[in-house]
Order: structure tokens, then sequence, then C-alpha cells
């Protein structure tokens, strides 16, 4: 069965001499952090851009009934699954695997003109663990006692919470936002440097949220472009597998650098091909609410063809 593809508009147009500490820090320092594995930007003040929200320590996943927090993007746990993974230990393997990404949104229902309206008020990220039977987000810098994390799996969580500082909000309105995430990814043997830019949205009349994903080149000047692979269609609550790809050329005195992680793919989901109306306002620096409009428009002809199998079957 086709997966249910809302629409973006809800129906409308729209070495050797490193001590043995030292060097445990340093490799953990430069272990991957699901989505930002190229390090923070520098906050700016174009329109549309600010911090991505980090979800409160303490927020269970997937509580729709919730006032705040209520509705689960996507859920991604990494693991150094592929290339030289035997150049880390299996200590540092596991533990990599201990913490989720959470994204997550808060959805509000109201009154509207034609009835119940459901808006985006929220979206924000987080680290979670199981805690009594439950994923919970908690505090990067201060996780409870009773979650089990050990002196590697503090520091692995400590440098996977100053990642989410890189997290750029560059795009808002009342039902969509779009969030970006500095990434390197494997590709064409190596591992390079991307933009990975997430669309999410909400549907006003059902509530349901959804997501869309996209990688995008960073130019010498410092403009984006798009990169010939399709744009990925996310399912409401995805669980990842995020499968990270270790390369030990690019370790230096045998300690591994930041590019020595990469994405090997993006969250699982449907492609969507790229049209030549999406492909020239998919890789805008920020979105005024009025750009958002305008590049849900674009997308929402793309997702079209996700829907018409269901159409059709109705």
């Amino acid at each position: 069965m086709v997966p249910y593809a809302p629409t973006p508009s809800g129906g409308r147009p729209v070495g050797r001499a490193i001590g043995r500490t030292a060097r445990l820090a340093i490799v953990l320092a430069a272990l991957p952090s699901l989505v930002a594995a190229g390090g923070a930007r520098a906050a700016e003040t174009a329109v549309g851009n600010r911090p991505l929200q980090i979800v409160p320590a303490g927020t269970p996943i997937d509580d729709a009934a919730a006032p705040r927090w209520n509705r689960t993007i996507l859920l991604a746990t990494p693991r150094l699954a592929s290339g030289d993974t035997d150049a880390l230990s299996p200590a540092i393997q596991k533990r990599v695997s201990w913490f989720t990404l959470a994204v997550l949104a808060t959805v509000s229902r109201g009154a509207g003109p034609d009835g119940v309206r459901h808006t985006l008020g929220e979206l924000g990220a987080g680290y979670a663990v199981p805690i009594d039977g439950r994923l919970t987000v908690i505090a990067a810098d201060d996780p409870p006692a009773g979650a089990g994390i050990d002196f590697i799996g503090r520091q692995i969580l400590a440098q996977n919470g100053r990642s989410l500082a890189g997290l750029t909000c560059v795009g808002v309105t009342d039902t969509m936002q779009l969030f970006d995430a500095e990434a390197v990814l494997h590709r064409d043997g190596g591992h390079r440097d991307f933009l990975m830019r997430h669309f999410i949205w909400v549907e006003p009349d059902s509530g349901e949220c959804s997501a869309c994903v996209w990688a995008l080149a960073k130019e010498p000047d410092g403009g984006l472009r798009v990169i010939d692979e399709p744009i990925r269609w996310v399912s409401p609550g995805t669980r990842e597998d995020r499968v990270i790809h270790v390369d030990a050329g690019e370790f230096m005195l045998g300690v591994p650098t930041k590019r020595a992680f990469g994405l090997v793919d993006l969250p699982p989901g449907r492609d969507l091909p790229w049209s030549q109306g999406l492909r020239a306002v998919a890789a805008a620096a920020t979105y005024a609410p009025e750009a958002v409009e305008a590049l849900a428009v674009e997308l929402d002809r793309q997702l079209q063809s996700l829907r018409l199998p269901q159409q059709a079957a109705h």
C-alpha cells in the first residue's frame, strides 16, 4: 500500500604521544552526532533563521494527548556499521547506539473558519533513552542517574547535546517549519560536507504531521545548491536505523576527526523526483512565510505521485 502522503499546504496549493584519557576524550568528541556531524553554524539575522528548539528533559516520546511535544516526527538511532568500524573499540560502538535523536512537534487544535484547524506551534529536537520502559528525552549535560549511562556514554551524550546548537530553523508558518543540519555524508567513496534540509508540516484538518528531507551542497561562495539525489518523503513517526560509515583515512595520528564519520543515507521513506520549479526554491538560505508557502506549492505537486495510487484504490 502506498503510504499516506499529506499535503504541506493542508489540501491547498502551497597518536601515541596522547595519554589514554586525553585520547579517549578526543575520540569521543569526534564521534557522529546524528544530524550535526559538521559543527554548529553562526547565528544569522536573516528572515526565519534561529536555533531550533531543544525539547525539555523529561518529555516522553509518543504522547499524543500531551499539550506539548505531542507529535513524533523522527526517531533516529545511530550505528557504526559501515566502513572501518574495527578502528573503534566495541565499547564505543555500543554506546553510540544508546542515544536516540528525537525530532518532536507540538500540534494544537483550535477553531478555524471551516471547522477544526490544527497548527504547528513548536518543532524541536533532543536525545532520548528508555527510562522505566519508556523512551524519554534527557538533558545532555545532566542525564538522570537511573538511566545507567557510564563515563563513555556521558561523553558521547554531551557531544550529541552540543551538536543540537547547530540545528537552525530557516522558515516558519503556523502549519510548516524548515530546519537545517550540517552533515557529513558518505558519497562517491569519501565523506563530503552537505546540508540536510528538513521540511515539516501538519495537516490543518487531521493534525497528521509528515516531513520531507533533502541534501544540499555548499558552494565556495557560501550558497547552496540541489544535488542529483531525490527528495525523501518521511512518514509520521518514522524510526530510523541510522547507519554511520567510518573512514579510517580521516583519522589523524590514529584519532578520528569529525570527517571520519559519514551518514550513509537520508531517513527511510519514499523518494520524490525533482521538478524544475522545486529546484528553483529548495536551496534558499532562509524563507519568509510567503517563500515557505511557495516551496510547499512546488512540493505538493511532487507529492501528488504518492497520492494518486491511493486515490485510484478508493
